[in-house]
């Protein structure tokens, strides 16, 4: 339907238009335009002015935007139709990623009412991978979804405590109190060990898609994955029993299990990136996990690879709505004085 494209007061743009004396662009209608003009700023910034066009001009490229819903009709119409009024060939935005709204227990988060959570308390309360995995794991992407403190604990005690955190301590402590800290080498890999390898494979190809298309919900449930299929292979070989029995074998599955912590450190790079570089470093793997292309998730780690101590990754959180709100609270007032 028609939408107006001025409105009736003093502060903006005014308006170009015939008939249009004493009016101002809508907002909404010049600022999509800032995506161009802070590209432009940036480049002049860095003394490249026309680096820029890289972006909005090279068909390589690929503009992506993360708005909530009510934006949609302003990313979708409105800036493809003014970037196509120019008659200069600009890059029509590639995704338009929308989502629902995420809720406050149960109500519209609100600044002025302080419903919510601010990123400045958040950071305060607890470590910021947290936060992310928390967003990114709960992203309404077809539904508003709702964040209460007993939801939070539960998504950061049983993703990542539990099943993420749990799998990589398990394997990588076991190296280093069987192993000498070494991963193992494999007396020979069976039908098991190889289905697992082949699902790792399928997995991290899966949780490339879903990045590029930008599931990213979908994303950090295919990182968890990972995690859950490591705790599986580990509760069905039994390592522990193994190692009194038969120390190869117990070898080739903690090898295989390191491949899979390999490949978590770099697939969780994305949701986690303080954790992931932890565990990075704690495989004494050489540069940085962000300088890793994700080709590098299935390179294997080989026998006889010098890791670091173990340490645990997270820690649970008591799901007590008075606790947390109370230290919310605390955190309030210490930010106010």
């Amino acid at each position: 339907k028609p939408r107006a494209v001025t409105r009736d007061v003093s502060w903006g743009i005014p308006a170009p238009f015939p008939e249009a004396e004493g009016k101002t662009v809508y907002v909404w209608v010049e600022a999509v335009l800032g995506y161009v003009s802070a590209t432009i700023e940036y480049f002049r910034n860095r003394g490249n002015p026309e680096g820029w066009k890289d972006y909005w001009f090279n068909k390589e490229a690929k503009t992506l935007y993360f708005i909530g819903k009510d934006n949609i009709p302003f990313h979708t119409i409105i800036l493809p139709a003014l970037l196509m009024a120019s008659h200069e060939d600009y890059n029509l935005p590639w995704n338009v990623s929308a989502t629902e709204f995420l809720q406050f227990k149960g109500e519209k988060a609100s600044k002025s009412l302080r419903i919510g959570i601010w990123i400045d308390e958040a950071l305060e309360l607890f470590p910021p991978d947290y936060w992310r995995y928390f967003l990114i794991a709960t992203r309404p992407e077809t539904k508003d979804s709702n964040f209460s403190w007993e939801i939070f604990a539960e998504k950061i005690n049983a993703d990542l405590n539990d099943t993420f955190g749990n799998f990589v301590h398990r394997t990588l402590s076991f190296i280093n109190r069987h192993f000498e800290s070494r991963i193992p080498e494999p007396s020979g890999l069976e039908d098991k060990e190889e289905q697992v390898l082949k699902s790792l494979r399928e997995r991290v190809n899966e949780i490339a898609g879903d990045f590029e298309a930008c599931r990213l919900q979908s994303a950090a449930n295919g990182v968890m994955g990972i995690g859950r299929l490591g705790n599986q292979y580990l509760n069905e070989k039994e390592p522990w029993n193994l190692i009194k029995s038969d120390k190869a074998k117990a070898a080739t599955t903690i090898y295989v299990a390191a491949q899979l912590v390999k490949a978590l450190s770099i697939v969780s790079a994305p949701i986690i990136p303080f954790t992931a570089e932890e565990l990075w470093k704690t495989l004494n793997l050489p540069g940085s996990v962000h300088q890793q292309r994700w080709e590098e998730a299935l390179k294997p780690l080989p026998a006889g690879h010098k890791i670091g101590l173990a340490k645990p990754l997270f820690r649970k959180i008591e799901a007590d709505e008075k606790k947390l709100d109370e230290m919310l609270e605390k955190v309030r007032k210490a930010m106010a004085k």
